[in-house]
């Protein structure tokens, strides 16, 4: 099979939407994984603690502590069929806090990376991510959406089973290492969108 990953070379983009009340910002990272990759755990776990929960800590740092944005989070678009599954970043602030998002993102990606995350949040992260996988398979419209998506792969749910105990069994080694592993910060596109006042 060919590589599905495109190169994309690191960029920082700045467009200019002028009158737009709130800016955005997008970061994107292409990474070669799929969902029924070893690493899959580990690194959804990882993502989790950096920008997928209410506790992550983007969350914490720019929107909690710092009050800078309206929202920010990460996440991982995981593929089923091949190894390109992106990474991506997003926060909506006002313009005049671009500098400040922009420096905080950086910093709590980088300090992850070089501290890593703790026993504690990586509990908690285990409980919120197994919790709320049971509960999407307990609501109609998600549970459809897993038996067609089961049908075209030729999975069950036996599956969904072996990857809640795989969240469940990661350690704080792997999930450390998967972060450290595919979150590469020099490789990141970054997107700024807002009427800036330079």
């Amino acid at each position: 099979m060919s590589d599905p990953l495109a190169p994309v070379a690191p960029a920082r983009l700045v467009l200019p939407t002028p009158d737009k009340q709130n800016a955005h910002m997008a970061v994107f990272l292409p990474v070669p994984l799929m969902d029924s990759d070893p690493d899959y755990a580990p690194l959804t776990l990882a993502n989790h603690l950096l920008g997928g929960g209410g506790s992550s800590r983007l969350w914490v740092r720019i929107r909690e502590k710092e009050g800078l944005s309206y929202g920010v989070y990460s996440y991982l678009a995981w593929n089923q069929d091949e190894r390109n599954s992106p990474w991506q970043a997003q926060a909506i602030f006002a313009p005049q806090n671009r500098p400040k998002v922009e420096a905080a993102f950086r910093e709590e990606v980088a300090r992850a990376l070089q501290e890593g995350f703790t026993a504690t949040e990586l509990q908690e992260a285990q409980r919120g991510l197994i919790s709320a996988r049971r509960l999407s398979r307990a609501q109609d419209a998600r549970l459809a959406a897993g038996l067609a998506s089961n049908l075209r792969l030729d999975r069950t749910f036996a599956i969904s089973q072996q990857v809640d105990d795989a969240i469940a069994a990661a350690t704080l080694e792997q999930v450390n290492a998967a972060l450290r592993k595919y979150i590469r910060p020099e490789a990141f596109v970054y997107g700024f969108g807002g009427d800036f006042k330079e």
